[in-house]
């Protein structure tokens, strides 16, 4: 009740009155004085009536501080089950560098007990090396007077690992510009570092491969113009001799010319390697390429007792390419899975949109499927399987696959078949709001 002290002030000041009264004039028989009775009366109920006032404001004021307590420790507890709940390490030290407070996930990142670790130097559980560097970057922060700073680390957990840490540091300073303390937040990072040391190991295996087809190229444009000149000399005399020849003569020179025409064949696929083609980008509906392509192998395909499947969940997906080099890739690869199944079988044509709206091509074939160091070098230049392949086909390939900037990933086991599968980037979207822009007009 608000005004209870005031009350039972009151209350109690009026029987102190009636009490008073009651012996000063019926026990002690004091004559009756007006004036007297009530000054003391409006006295006694004046200071009455200010006590409990003063007793209801510190009852209001005992109860706010109650309640900004519970408030206070409520908040405490949240914010302590934040920290204790967040997965990097959540820090404090002193100005010596001495942890006061550690969250939970100090435990799972170090191997050490809370309880082992407050109130030790932070430097204590980094190794020598980089204690130094740590402190170095520290002093520097602390003389530049930043409020901020973070680094990188390698240290050393309990049970022996070796891992890497990022922390984020927030210096405090007194108003001399004295170092107060540190704050801050300490991450793993060593997925990150270990996934940017395989990037670095997979850019440079790419340089050293592009350096090679950059090699191959120039050797393959020299070789080719080197060959094709006395190639043609060879071939129009070859033919005039053929004329006179008898049988037997004829026999051979068949032979002559089919080689000829097979060091034809690889010259033309040195050329393309080496010489940049002309290309026209456009948007091309990828279903009616692979549609016109397979239809176009099947007849081939259907002499080996293969038969061409296609399976396509839409009939229209769009990408930006050129049309023709594509069409070189596809029929590239059915071709390889043709030649790769000598007892006959089915070849799979998938197109979809995946969840990262990117168009998927598979082909898949029931082939002989190839050994893991097979795959290893798939794509290099001159590196083939068939008895009379150039092995510049699948380089070609993924050099125009690269072009486009399409992603590719090959399965394949031994004796299960293989599959390629290639991922581009879809104008499907952008289509879809070429038209609701019409419609809209």
């Amino acid at each position: 009740m608000k005004y209870r002290g005031r009350i039972v002030s009151m209350l109690t000041g009026l029987l102190l009155v009636l009490t008073w009264d009651f012996i000063y004039y019926f026990v002690l028989h004091y004559p009756v004085d007006v004036k007297v009775d009530i000054v003391f009366t409006v006295l006694i109920l004046f200071i009455s009536y200010f006590m409990g006032k003063n007793f209801d404001l510190s009852h209001e004021t005992l109860a706010a501080l109650k309640k900004n307590e519970e408030r206070v420790t409520l908040l405490n507890d949240e914010m302590n089950h934040v920290l204790q709940s967040i997965d990097e390490v959540v820090f404090h030290t002193n100005a010596k560098g001495e942890f006061q407070f550690l969250n939970q996930s100090w435990e799972d990142f170090t191997g050490y007990t809370i309880k082992e670790s407050l109130h030790k130097n932070a430097l204590h559980f980094i190794s020598l090396y980089e204690r130094h560097e740590i402190l170095r970057l520290i002093r520097q922060s602390i003389s530049l007077k930043q409020a901020k700073t973070k680094m990188d680390f390698s240290y050393q957990k309990r049970d022996g690992q070796f891992r890497w840490g990022e922390v984020n540091i927030k210096l405090n300073y007194s108003e001399n510009g004295e170092l107060l303390g540190t704050v801050g937040t300490i991450s793993d990072i060593t997925e990150r570092v270990h996934n940017e040391e395989e990037l670095m190991e997979m850019n440079e295996t790419l340089a050293i491969e592009s350096q090679k087809l950059s090699v191959a190229g120039q050797l393959a444009a020299g070789i080719a113009h080197e060959v094709r000149n006395p190639l043609t000399s060879i071939n129009g005399f070859l033919q005039l001799l053929r004329d006179d020849a008898d049988e037997k003569t004829n026999e051979y020179l068949g032979i002559v010319f089919s080689e000829i025409k097979r060091i034809e064949v690889v010259l033309s696929e040195l050329l393309i390697l080496a010489k940049p083609q002309s290309v026209t980008y456009k948007r091309i509906n990828i279903i009616e390429t692979l549609d016109h392509v397979s239809k176009l192998l099947n007849t081939n395909a259907i002499l080996y007792n293969i038969e061409i499947q296609t399976y396509f969940h839409e009939r229209e997906l769009y990408i930006r390419g050129d049309e023709n080099q594509l069409k070189q890739v596809f029929i590239n690869l059915i071709k390889n899975a043709i030649e790769a199944m000598p007892h006959g079988g089915t070849i799979t044509l998938h197109a979809e949109i995946n969840s990262h709206n990117k168009v998927q091509l598979t082909f898949k074939d029931e082939g002989v499927g190839m050994k893991k160091e097979v795959l290893d070098k798939l794509g290099e230049p001159f590196f083939t399987t068939k008895t009379k392949g150039t092995g510049l086909g699948l380089t070609i390939c993924l050099r125009i696959l690269r072009d486009h900037g399409a992603d590719i990933r090959v399965q394949s086991e031994q004796g299960e078949g293989t599959a390629f599968h290639i991922l581009f980037d879809s104008v499907q979207a952008t289509e879809r709001r070429r038209r609701e822009a019409l419609q809209n007009q």
